[in-house]
């Protein structure tokens, strides 16, 4: 239970000015609620009203969480944050008379938030930092034309040199995905850094997988965005290709959307798979539509800690991953693909759909552990006594 002493304020502000919602909000909503159940702290939610309308489902309403709607973050935010700076100053303004005890910024990525950092700053106030994806702006610029790795090599050397220097203390969502960023950071510009897990929450009706009947096929999902630089997408083609050829009966489910989904359709239509792949658009609970015995394939080429990953595994559904540090570190060892080659995939998804399910429960129930709300709960109350007694989170 987290408590305060006598002269300091029962309320935490956690601000997130992005502009879409997605696996960062979704962290802070469960964050916050697990606040509200565990603890005597208000909160006070500054973001964007789409956030809120998200975050919403996972914390519900009532007397001690409050919202105040901010602007979102504007594109090439690391130069253009000055442009929010006199709409925060109003804004925070009559939250920063209440003498709120703690500040968090929660960050998609290291160029949100600014605006409200520097008005913060301005009143001496230098909040921590929950970041939830480390990778540099050219990571994803990769393939992208020679101007936009240009500019993204910019923002990212701004943001090494200015940006990070900023915080006392920046979290990130695993230890694999601290020691990411601890590559980042420039000596002697370098904040403190640690890790805190997001929570693996679920509402009462999607508990479950949906029951259908078996056909034999196996059942594969992709959820989330679709982007090939982070997430592989295209790795899934190659896959139905490499099961078709051992005469396995299989089909592809994606569920989102994003930059490379064009591209992802346009490459299914040319391998001749379209009668076994299908596209679902963005779902609001794309678990209603996983049959038992389905698998979610999780690719990726990098992640901070996947919140599609500890869900599926909350709800009891089977998971391939590929081999990350953090998915070594987050799921069970037995779900990982050793390699990133269509082979390695394609063997671990037929070795985990022939997996019993009582074992499944098992190695589950180990690897959420580290995920529940009191784990979450007991780490952020000691990260916040650490700030009352030292100043540093």
């Amino acid at each position: 239970m987290i408590r305060y002493g006598s002269g300091t304020k029962p309320i935490i502000a956690f601000v997130d000015d992005a502009h879409t919602f997605g696996g960062a909000q979704i962290a802070m909503g469960s964050a916050i609620h697990a606040i509200l159940r565990h603890s005597s702290l208000s909160v006070v939610c500054v973001c964007t009203a789409k956030t809120w309308d998200g975050i919403r489902s996972l914390t519900g309403e009532g007397a001690r969480l409050r919202f105040v709607e901010c602007a979102p973050a504007l594109p090439l935010n690391i130069f253009a944050f000055p442009l929010r700076l006199r709409a925060f100053h109003k804004l925070l303004a009559p939250l920063l008379r209440q003498e709120i005890g703690e500040w968090w910024l929660n960050l998609s990525g290291i160029e949100f938030c600014l605006a409200p950092l520097m008005i913060l700053r301005r009143h001496n106030i230098r909040p921590p930092a929950w970041l939830h994806n480390c990778e540099t702006l050219l990571f994803y610029s990769a393939k992208r034309s020679f101007l936009r790795r240009l500019t993204s090599r910019i923002r990212d050397a701004a943001a090494e040199r200015f940006v990070f220097p900023l915080y006392p203390r920046i979290l990130t969502p695993s230890h694999a995905s601290e020691n990411a960023l601890k590559r980042r950071l420039r000596p002697g510009l370098r904040p403190s850094t640690g890790f805190l897990y997001p929570i693996a929450g679920v509402r009462p009706e999607e508990a479950a997988p949906r029951k259908t009947d078996a056909d034999g096929a196996l059942q594969l999902w992709m959820i989330g965005r679709v982007e090939y630089s982070q997430k592989n997408n295209q790795a899934s083609v190659e896959i139905l290709k490499r099961l078709s050829k051992q005469n396995r009966s299989a089909f592809l489910h994606v569920v989102g959307d994003g930059p490379d989904l064009r591209h992802l359709k346009a490459t299914v239509g040319e391998s001749g798979l379209s009668d076994c792949v299908s596209f679902h658009g963005w779902q609001r609970n794309p678990w209603a539509l996983i049959p038992e015995g389905a698998i979610v394939l999780l690719p990726s080429h990098s992640e901070g800690m996947p919140l599609v990953a500890t869900e599926a595994m909350l709800r009891g559904v089977r998971i391939v991953t590929s081999p990350l540090a953090v998915f070594y570190e987050g799921v069970p060892h037995e779900m990982v693909a050793p390699a990133f080659s269509a082979e390695a995939f394609t063997e671990k998804i037929v070795e985990v759909s022939n997996m019993d399910d009582a074992r499944i429960r098992v190695l589950y129930t180990e690897a959420l552990k580290k995920f529940t709300e009191s784990a979450f709960v007991e780490k952020l109350e000691s990260m916040l006594q650490a700030v009352r007694e030292t100043g540093i989170a």
